[in-house]
């Protein structure tokens, strides 16, 4: 239902009576705040309170810092579940929610105007990305060949590729800062 809820307010679909549902926004972001408070260890609700805020592609700089806050949360809950890590679909699934995390953290560090906010945002995210990708070699490598498993192979190539992206933005701010 929250699914429902959430596209649509933010595809502003017209209900039966010809009323916009992106007039409920607000209502809906209170009633997220409720919820997550509640069931803060669902992944699907941080997802869709992410997706409420634009999912980190807002013309609006501090919508997206709170996208980024809910996928950063959605994802800590997706890591934490346990088993997913062993299952290749799922692994991808999460890999995949990951590499969006890390690019709306690169286009949100873009946007800050303190540079020290901008390295803890992208820190966090690059250790975050950087277990991911570390928990896929261990366990998703061929022992025979030393291949990762080639339904992982792009996905952790891409997340190998967002992790010195954002090591390369920090090393800018660092030198920037000093």
């Amino acid at each position: 239902i929250l699914k429902i809820l959430v596209r649509a307010v933010v595809e502003n679909l017209t209900d039966s009576e010809g009323q916009q549902a992106g007039a409920l926004q607000s209502k809906l972001k209170e009633l997220f705040g409720r919820i997550s408070s509640r069931h803060s260890s669902d992944a699907e609700i941080w997802r869709q309170y992410a997706l409420l805020y634009g999912g980190g592609h807002s013309s609006n700089p501090e919508d997206n810092e709170k996208a980024l806050q809910f996928l950063s949360k959605a994802h800590r809950c997706d890591v934490q579940t346990g088993g997913w890590e062993k299952e290749p679909a799922l692994f991808k699934e999460v890999i995949k929610r990951g590499i969006h995390m890390g690019e709306v953290t690169v286009s949100c560090s873009e946007k800050k105007s303190n540079p020290s906010e901008a390295l803890q945002m992208l820190s966090t995210t690059r250790l975050s990305l950087r277990s991911l990708a570390t928990k896929a070699k261990q366990m998703h490598t061929d022992v025979a060949t030393g291949q990762i498993h080639t339904e992982l192979q792009d996905g952790v190539a891409t997340l190998e590729q967002l992790i010195t992206e954002l090591q390369e933005l920090s090393g800018k701010l660092r030198n920037q800062s000093q």
